[in-house]
């Protein structure tokens, strides 16, 4: 402080410890405010490493979906979203473990970390194998739970190291309560010490409130951006684990009664909708009928296709509010007018169009914004979609599997697998059923051979089928006809005693030889005739290769007696 004459020394020693009291409130004010500033940022901090951490466990599950959409449906479309999902892991990996200083927070994210490296090993893994061929492994490994496991883990994980940056927020936010408690202190300080800076204090004091005011606000609006986030997210999180439940009972479904059981019952939830209907495409391809509805509103029961725009153009439709021949014809058929928006989606899989989804736009959730909601029903529909198809392809390669091509009989392989079954049921025997009879009957049709050669290979076929569907037509349900090969069939009579399997093999030869001649262009040929062998359980035989041999030496007792008659097996005969 440099000396002026004529000023007093105490002046100069007051106006010395005044500029020594400005320039220590200034220093105080200036550090208090660096604290809060620090404090600000630290706590910024804790609340991004919140957030990073929950955007680490959803890219985790984007990462899972992906997998399973690809063990699923086997297509590399979904392996992109897989591999996005895994480089976002990474670089939010990286940031995550960038911002975690704190030392019992580091040790939690390194046991996070050692999860998240086996649960990445394990999606990796399944994916290896499913693209090397082996998506029965794949499966059995997501099967067996160990995937799900992991992810449990990595949930509980998460939620505890969520749970230390919690607790280190509400810490930080107490020192930021100290810190702003010091500057306010340090301020009126400064106030009461130069009254020369009162105005500049005044005025700095205002600003800084005003900016923590609008510290507070963006606070408080950050705060219900991530809880309106964390419910979506919930719902979301839900509505796939529903979705993915869903995906595992249809693939585990016998058939498609069942499968439609099941989207009666979980349809409605995962759609969001108070009303809706599903249809399937006929096998004709000319109409489409209801399957799966529910609600109060009603819904017609079968139409043709060109009658909903959505099949139509080949996209969802919302009907619109005004004009009546822009809206489905479908929805006009019913007694209650069609609604604004009501959503029409065609169902498609393996590039096939299978049937349509019809939605009332009521009943939606509030809480969901119409993005979501869409991006949601859009998931569950192709997932719907895909397991119905793959059902309908298991059905089909099925059927192929146990049928005969030309006669859509059950074919060799069905028939053993069958009559051993019908064997060890007619074995267990009951008060009711004390015998539990069982006949089989071996059939071969009559001079065949010469057939073929004179008439050629297309009119056997043909004579075939009509033999086939002859004796399907004269048996019981309960009895199986199937074709042992070439032109023998077999045929299993459970629950029948031999007088009355004797009965019903004669009126197999009468029907067979009661058929209308196959047209062969004007050639007239000689009347079919077979002839029937037959064996009974146990007189006969006590197993089921037993039975069908000595069907079969009873069949060639009847060949080398003339043919066209029923020879049961005797021993030694």
């Amino acid at each position: 402080m440099p000396r002026h004459p004529g000023m007093p020394r105490v002046q100069r020693f007051i106006l010395a410890a005044v500029f020594g009291g400005i320039f220590l409130c200034s220093w105080v004010t200036v550090k208090s405010l660096l604290d809060l500033v620090r404090a600000q940022k630290t706590l910024d901090a804790a609340f991004r490493t919140v957030h990073t951490s929950d955007t680490l466990i959803r890219q985790v599950l984007d990462a899972e979906t992906g997998q399973r959409g690809y063990l699923i449906a086997g297509s590399s479309d979904y392996l992109a979203p897989y591999h996005v999902a895994v480089s976002e892991i990474r670089s939010t990996r990286r940031l995550l473990e960038q911002m975690t200083a704190d030392p019992e927070s580091a040790a939690q994210l390194k046991e996070l970390m050692g999860l998240l490296d086996e649960k990445l090993q394990e999606l990796a893994h399944t994916v290896a194998l499913r693209t090397a061929g082996e998506g029965e492994k794949a499966a059995e490994i997501v099967r067996s739970g160990q995937g799900r496991a992991l992810m449990e883990a990595l949930r509980t994980k998460g939620q505890q190291f969520s749970a230390r940056q919690d607790e280190r927020i509400r810490q930080l936010q107490t020192a930021h309560e100290q810190a702003v408690q010091n500057t306010y202190l340090t301020m009126a300080a400064a106030m009461v010490t130069s009254l020369g800076l009162l105005i500049f204090v005044v005025a700095r004091s205002v600003a800084f409130a005003r900016r923590m005011a609008a510290n507070e606000a963006d606070l408080t609006a950050r705060n219900t951006e991530l809880q309106t986030l964390a419910e979506r997210t919930s719902e979301h999180n839900a509505h796939m684990q529903r979705l993915s439940e869903l995906g595992r009972f249809l693939q585990t479904c016998e058939d498609m009664t069942e499968a439609q059981a099941l989207l009666q019952e979980r349809l409605p939830v995962l759609l969001h909708a108070a009303s809706g209907a599903l249809y399937l495409m006929a096998a004709s391809r000319n109409q489409l009928r209801r399957c799966v509805a529910w609600g109060e509103r009603p819904f017609t029961e079968y139409f043709e296709p060109q009658e909903c725009w959505a099949l139509r153009k080949g996209q969802a439709f919302a009907q619109p509010d005004h004009g009546h021949a822009s809206t489905c014809r479908h929805l006009q058929q019913v007694d209650v007018p069609s609604l604004q928006g009501t959503l029409c989606f065609p169902v498609a899989s393996h590039g096939d169009l299978t049937g349509l989804l019809v939605l009332d736009p009521r009943g939606a959730s509030p809480c969901l914004p119409e993005a979501l909601l869409a991006q949601m029903r859009q998931t569950a529909l192709e997932q719907v979609s895909l397991s119905l198809g793959n059902l309908r392809l298991r059905e089909s390669l099925r059927q192929q599997s146990i049928r005969d091509a030309l006669t859509g009989l059950y074919n060799r392989r069905f028939l053993d697998e069958s009559l051993s079954r019908e064997v060890l049921r007619a074995e267990r025997r009951s008060p009711e059923q004390p015998d539990a009879p069982l006949a089989v009957l071996m059939i071969d049709v009559d001079h065949f051979k010469q057939f073929n050669d004179k008439f050629g290979h297309e009119l056997g076929d043909r004579v075939l089928r009509s033999v086939a569907q002859t004796l399907s037509d004269t048996v019981r349900t309960s009895d199986l006809v199937a074709r042992y090969g070439g032109e023998e069939f077999t045929v299993v009579l459970p629950n029948t005693t031999p007088q009355v399997a004797l009965e019903r093999a004669q009126a197999l030869c009468d029907a067979v030889m009661k058929m209308p001649p196959v047209a062969d262009g004007g050639n007239v040929h000689p009347p079919i005739t077979i002839s029937v062998g037959m064996a009974c359980l146990p007189e006969d035989g006590q197993n089921a290769d037993a039975l069908v041999q000595n069907a079969d030496a009873a069949l060639y007792r009847a060949k080398r007696d003339g043919r066209n008659r029923v020879v049961r097996y005797t021993a030694g005969g």
